[in-house]
């Protein structure tokens, strides 16, 4: 086969483009040479890419006519700019990642007669992708129970890749807290939220007395033009902390926390539940919860705790934080009963093989 050319269509957020990396070096290490088509958002995680085309794009959620509006015509001028890399790249075939990046690649892929495969990371199947699974040749998913699938959708389950740093500490023993040892509290807002993290841990985490606040250590996403306040924050109340707008190494930090503050993307879970750290997640609210049922995986089992964004505020948030900080032997049972999934992880495996099969016509794994 001469044409060993792929496209992933991946952009916007981290939760899309450390999967879609994972998928690159499968394919690779079975002969193909992968394209990223993205956005800009996207190529900020994109640095495990060599082959990247960014085109313009918007998402449709916004309430104002004017901005759907505007949504609409960038979405129209990244259509044209995907069609011009489609042509010029020639895959063979095309594998959305889920987001409204995946749709103009898939939809092209299908119309210019590609193999066309889609992939869904979280337990319920987003909007782009309830649209792509009813002519994608292969709807991809990584829970079993996945929910929302179209009828005529050809369902695979492949599990959801697992990034590499990742599975290198995945076995890094719980650091025990009692007896007064210190506590590190790990906060990741990403790309959707940092910005309203910021204030209400730090205020949350001001709420404790001296002798808990000794024993803190902070790492802690925010959006950079927080990044000073937050800091000095921090030092007027007498925690130790270090602020940045992005940690270069989110797998080393997750290992070595006590408790870990984020949101509860399909990725996030699924690393937060291979490492085993006790957790509070903040679910983007999604009209169908999607990250709410992802949560659920962990707290379902006692790993964690869910606060509803619409209680998000230093108060609530403190009062979860002291239930876990006064009962250092409650940490170690939620660590134990946080870690739900296995280190081994085969699901860019699972996918690049099922591509493989379905360009030369085998029935997939």
């Amino acid at each position: 086969m001469k044409n060993k050319r792929i496209v992933i269509g991946a952009g916007g957020t981290g939760g899309h483009l450390f999967p879609a990396s994972s998928i690159k070096k499968a394919l690779e290490n079975i002969g193909y040479k992968v394209y990223l088509i993205t956005d800009k958002r996207g190529k900020r995680f994109a640095d495990k890419f060599e082959n990247i085309s960014v085109i313009i794009g918007g998402g449709m959620s916004g309430e104002s006519f004017f901005y759907r509006l505007r949504s609409l015509c960038k979405l129209a001028i990244g259509f044209m700019q995907t069609l011009y890399f489609m042509l010029k790249i020639r895959p063979v075939a095309v594998i959305g990642m889920g987001g409204y990046i995946s749709v103009p690649v898939v939809l092209w892929g299908k119309i210019l007669g590609k193999k066309t495969l889609v992939h869904n990371a979280d337990s319920i199947l987003g909007n782009a992708n309830i649209l792509l699974s009813k002519f994608a040749d292969i709807t991809m998913v990584s829970f079993k129970d996945t929910k929302k699938i179209p009828p005529q959708a050809n369902v695979k389950f492949t599990g959801l890749p697992l990034r590499e740093d990742v599975r290198a500490v995945a076995n890094t023993p719980f650091t025990s807290v009692n007896g007064g040892k210190p506590i590190t509290i790990v906060i990741m807002g990403g790309s959707q939220g940092a910005k309203i993290f910021g204030d209400i841990v730090s205020k949350a985490i001001s709420l404790f007395d001296k002798k808990e606040k000794d024993r803190f250590f902070v790492y802690q996403q925010v959006v950079a033009e927080d990044v000073s306040k937050i800091q000095k924050f921090y030092k007027k109340i007498g925690v130790k902390a270090e602020i940045k707008p992005f940690f270069n190494n989110p797998a080393e930090l997750l290992a070595k926390s006590n408790i870990f503050i984020g949101r509860s993307g399909a990725s996030t879970v699924l690393e937060v539940g291979t490492v085993g750290r006790p957790s509070i997640f903040i679910p983007i609210m999604h009209k169908d919860r999607q990250q709410f049922i992802n949560a659920e995986q962990i707290t379902s089992v006692g790993g964690g705790e869910i606060i509803p964004q619409p209680e998000f505020s230093a108060k609530t948030l403190h009062k979860v934080l002291e239930k876990m900080v006064k009962n250092e032997k409650l940490l170690e049972n939620m660590a134990k009963k946080a870690k739900i999934f296995q280190v081994k992880n085969d699901a860019a495996k699972n996918i690049a093989k099922l591509a493989d099969d379905l360009i030369k016509n085998k029935k997939g794994f």
